[in-house]
Order: C-alpha cells, then sequence, then structure tokens
C-alpha cells in the first residue's frame, strides 16, 4: 500500500522511544487502530498521527527522514539538478533525469515525472499515478514538496485543494522550515499563474 511506510516508521520511532501501543489510548487512538496502522492496513488522521508524534517528542521532520529511509540528502541532490535544468532550459538534462528514473522505484518514477512535466504534458496514466501517491500523503515532507514545487500545478484542482488544506493545517511548522517554505512558494506560484491563465481562456472564449 501506498501508506505503509507510514505506519513502519512510526512503529520504529514508538519501539526507539519506549511506547507500548496502549499509551496512545489516552488521545482516543485504540491499540488495534494503532497495531493496524503500523502494520499498513489502515491510515491514522492527520490530527491523531501528529498528536502520537508529540506525545513521543518527535518533530515532523524527523517523521518524514524515517519515511523516506534517510534518503533525503540524494532527494535534495537529484531535485537540484531537475530546479538547475529547469532555470537553464536544458530539455536534454530533464530527458535524461527522466529516462533513468522511469524504470525506477515508486519514487524514481515520480521524480521522473517532475522532471518530464517541465518540458512536456504529462500523460492521463502518469499523472493517475501521481495523483494516486499524492492522496497518501500525511506529512509533506521535501520529497513530496519537491514534487509539488515542480508539477502540482498540473494536478486535478480538487487534489490541490485538499493538499492547500493539509498545507494550511501545519502552517507553523512549514513557515519555520526554510527548505519547505521555499517549496511551498514555488507550489503556490505555480498554481496561481495556473488559475489566472484559466481565467484568461474563458474570457477569450466570450469574445
Amino acid at each position: 500500500m501506498v501508506y505503509f511506510k507510514y505506519g513502519k516508521a512510526f512503529h520504529d520511532l514508538r519501539i526507539q522511544h519506549g511506547f507500548s501501543l496502549s499509551a496512545f489510548e489516552e488521545l482516543g487512538i485504540a491499540k488495534s487502530t494503532l497495531s493496524n496502522f503500523e502494520n499498513g492496513k489502515s491510515m491514522l488522521s492527520f490530527d491523531r498521527l501528529d498528536f502520537a508524534l508529540q506525545k513521543m517528542n518527535v518533530s515532523p521532520l524527523d517523521y518524514s527522514l524515517m519515511i523516506n529511509n534517510g534518503e533525503q540528502d540524494n532527494y535534495i541532490s537529484i531535485f537540484d539538478e531537475i530546479e538547475h535544468a529547469y532555470y537553464q532550459r536544458n530539455i536534454k538534462q530533464l530527458q535524461y533525469i527522466y529516462e533513468i528514473n522511469k524504470e525506477g522505484s515508486n519514487e524514481q518514477k515520480l521524480i521522473a515525472f517532475s522532471a518530464r512535466g517541465l518540458y512536456r504534458r504529462l500523460t492521463i496514466e502518469e499523472l493517475n499515478e501521481i495523483e494516486f501517491y499524492l492522496k497518501g500523503v500525511q506529512f509533506w515532507g521535501f520529497f513530496e514538496l519537491s514534487i509539488l514545487a515542480n508539477i502540482g500545478d498540473k494536478l486535478d484542482n480538487s487534489i490541490i485543494d485538499n493538499i492547500i488544506e493539509d498545507l494550511r493545517y501545519d502552517k507553523a511548522y512549514y513557515e519555520n522550515n526554510l527548505y519547505y517554505r521555499v517549496l511551498i512558494y514555488r507550489f503556490f506560484y505555480k498554481i496561481i499563474f495556473k488559475f489566472i491563465d484559466s481565467e484568461k481562456r474563458k474570457r477569450l472564449k466570450k469574445f
């Protein structure tokens, strides 16, 4: 399942900090509910997950690093390369990044789509794969926000609305993290331009 890694990361943190399953019942999280979450059978709501992390004194950033198996530095390097190629209009480099990642893991495919979406229109199948992944996101870490910063404007408007609500919910945390804040601003700028262009097209159709 898309969200299995969330439960696995939470389980590892819970054991590391010495908390039992029953320790979270005071937060309204039953042992069976938490067990199902850790085993990838179900997902915790964002607010419950947030409260559970606070109880263990774990920051969203630490949780995000656990989710990504410590691969944050590698992701930063790849997305920096994508950004550099985009602003230099180096289509060949974006194509190269797409080609070497398109047959890899789920994360590599999403990196490939992030590069490809900057120089050509993504297919319906590619967009569906991106949207399916993003629908399972609970904490928006560097990897997920980098996808949004590059191709978030390509998503369905209803999904964009849901993502904005998620980001507003934990606004204070993202505002205190420069990396995340820059990525979110890039995402917002792109969707603003998307809606402006959409409005312009509507007006042109009236003439």
